[in-house]
């Protein structure tokens, strides 16, 4: 499956110029790092990114177009490789880094998270180069109505290191796995940690019930996972908004900002210049404490 995605990345930039231009512009953008002692933030300077970013998500909005992650709507040199029977593996056509996939339901169904973890789990396996990660469909997903993961190379993202280093309380453990509540990362991040399979989804479902308190909506919330020798890694941020009050704020307060998963991971992406030369520690603390 690896050398199938990783030849479908190959094919696409030779058959699909946009999709290479946009590749190809990732080496040019300006970054910044801010260095908070106990973790990382890098922001990006991305306006190929600003549709999203500032993408209207409201029931009527959403309704009102097209979805561009059902096959019929993509455009017609894009491709895909199945990866189980239910989803398939898409280059992401906006990437925010290197290697940058959509994994999308074959189906339009809505963007929930709990009966498809066991699939994040297998692709987090099957894909063991690549962090698998989940927007919630008000915290971040540009297409809440269409059930989708993305993926991206590892080695990327600040919290891939800062979850390693980070004080954290232990929640739970046994000889299957961990739950533990990551302190001083300036967001509210829990990491499930197992050998096994069955009991890593047991931990996710628990933690699941115990954040719905509202039936039949979804916990807000961010998801990444990955795989390796250790087993599977599952990092929750618990989410109380989508976006902070600079997005909403009007004149020189305004910040095109609209945390989602990769955002939460430590890559802030600001599709305005204006925004990316002032954006400092501070802003950025208060940016997170909102969200």
């Amino acid at each position: 499956m690896k050398q199938k995605v990783e030849n479908l990345f190959s094919e696409q930039l030779n058959e699909w110029a946009d999709f290479k231009e946009r590749t190809e512009q990732l080496n040019c953008l300006e970054l910044k790092e801010f260095n908070f002692g106990t973790h990382r933030i890098i922001t990006q300077f991305n306006p190929a990114r600003a549709v999203s970013t500032g993408a209207k998500l409201d029931a009527k909005s959403i309704a009102g177009r097209k979805c561009f992650l059902c096959r019929e709507n993509q455009p017609s040199v894009q491709r895909g490789v199945d990866i189980n029977d239910r989803f398939s593996v898409l280059v992401n056509p906006f990437p925010i880094l290197k290697k940058h996939f959509t994994i999308p339901l074959k189906s339009h169904e809505k963007q929930e998270i709990l009966p498809y973890i066991a699939d994040m789990l297998d692709f987090a396996k099957l894909l063991d180069d690549y962090t698998i990660f989940y927007n919630g469909a008000k915290c971040g997903a540009s297409a809440p109505d269409h059930m989708h993961f993305q993926a991206v190379a590892k080695g990327q993202l600040p919290i891939e290191s800062d979850c390693k280093n980070a004080k954290s309380v232990l929640l739970s453990e046994n000889s299957r796995g961990t739950i533990k509540e990551l302190k001083n990362l300036g967001r509210r991040c829990l990491l499930i940690e197992s050998n096994d399979k069955n009991y890593g989804l047991s931990l996710f479902r628990q933690i699941y019930s115990q954040l719905a308190f509202q039936k039949d909506e979804e916990p807000m919330m961010n998801v990444f996972c990955y795989y390796n020798s250790e087993g599977w890694h599952l990092i929750i941020f618990l989410r109380k908004a989508h976006r902070p009050s600079q997005f909403y704020a009007e004149g020189a307060d305004h910040i095109m900002v609209s945390p989602g998963a990769i955002d939460m991971a430590g890559v802030m992406v600001l599709p305005r210049k204006e925004d990316f030369d002032k954006i400092d520690r501070k802003t950025i603390a208060d940016i997170y404490s909102q969200v």
